[in-house]
């Protein structure tokens, strides 16, 4: 159970009324160490109730009970208004209820009351994420690497300032969480997407090994193999989009991929194969997967392989808005070039051999 912090006052009255009671002897001064424990025995029957209520409202909130967690917190509250814990989960609950203002103001009254603490600032923090108010959840996560540097704090931090576009900020709270925790496989993720973001593909690369060294997922060898076949290495690309499919075989985005960095080499037939592949998953799925500009980047370029300018020129455009929503400058000037070459409608274009940033 999480310590209840009672209210500052009362606090350090009983500290100091127990140290009276405790560090004199009753030889010496038996009326005045009786004064002191009587003191404190008061003090917390006076705060009793106030603990109780706190710890039934702690009880609602792990059964899933936010109303009654909130009506036990408001009870505790009304007891001693200093009852940090009280104010930060009633605001949990509150949020939980999606009862936003409530909730920012427990939150503010518990980073009042306890300044240092990082809770408070942690959950204020992904509250303001979920209402879209970067600016403020970045102004919480600077405090909490302020006061308690970690590299979760770090790593939150990263993550917002990249939303921002601002990279360089990010990759310095990047090497700080990495720094912290070198196991962090996620740590390494982030890194390598933004050296990825600006282009630095051997300083992506190294962190995309380290990330699947931690962490062997299909996921990551999926964003290695984009990473070599940007680098224009077609040959590692395929081994690491292989080693991906081999796993989940279910990829149409790591299909086109591999079919483009084969098609790079040469082996159309296999290219073929790869889009062919593709293109009856995703109409079996039905949907495209639009959240990655590395998919629909080779998805275009595949379709202007296969002949069709048309549906081509239609996914290059979405990977050129999913990139500069992340701020992908790397390949949003691939993608680009590849437009500008399609919209040229040279017949002798190949947007495959436009690779380089």
């Amino acid at each position: 159970m999480p310590k209840v912090h009672s209210s500052t006052g009362l606090r350090v009255l009983i500290i100091a009324t127990l140290l009276v009671g405790g560090m004199l002897s009753w030889r010496q001064d038996r009326v005045l160490a009786m004064m002191g424990l009587a003191s404190a025995a008061a003090i917390s029957v006076f705060t009793r109730p106030a603990i109780l209520a706190y710890n039934r409202g702690r009880e609602r909130w792990l059964k899933q009970d936010m109303p009654g967690a909130v009506q036990q917190l408001s009870l505790a509250l009304q007891r001693d208004p200093y009852l940090t814990n009280a104010y930060l989960l009633r605001g949990k609950a509150y949020f939980a209820l999606d009862q936003v203002s409530q909730a920012l103001a427990d939150f503010d009254r518990a980073i009042q009351l306890a300044p240092r603490q990082p809770e408070p600032y942690y959950h204020r923090a992904l509250m303001r994420i979920s209402q879209a108010d970067t600016e403020g959840a970045i102004a919480d996560f600077t405090q909490l690497v302020s006061l308690h540097p970690n590299a979760t704090y770090h790593l939150g931090l990263a993550g917002l300032l990249a939303q921002q576009g601002s990279l360089t900020a990010a990759l310095t709270h990047l090497d700080e969480a990495i720094q912290l925790d070198p196991t962090s496989a996620d740590g390494y993720f982030q890194r390598a997407s933004l050296h990825g973001y600006i282009g630095e593909w051997d300083a992506s690369l190294a962190d995309w090994s380290e990330a699947i060294r931690l962490d062997p997922s299909p996921a990551l060898y999926y964003n290695r193999g984009v990473t070599y076949y940007c680098a224009d290495r077609y040959a590692e690309a395929i081994s690491d989009l292989g080693h991906s499919l081999a796993v989940e075989p279910q990829q149409p985005k790591a299909l086109y991929n591999r079919g483009n960095a084969l098609y790079e080499l040469g082996e159309l037939k296999a290219a073929l194969d790869d889009y062919d592949r593709a293109f009856r998953i995703e109409a079996d799925l039905n949907q495209v997967d639009v959240s990655d500009e590395h998919g629909l980047y080779g998805r275009g370029l595949a379709h202007c392989n296969m002949g069709d300018p048309v549906t081509a020129f239609s996914d290059l455009q979405a990977a050129l808005v999913v990139c500069r929503k992340h701020h992908n400058l790397a390949l949003a000037k691939q993608v680009h070039r590849s437009l500008l070459r399609l919209n040229s409608r040279d017949p002798n274009s190949d947007l495959g051999t436009e690779q380089s940033a």
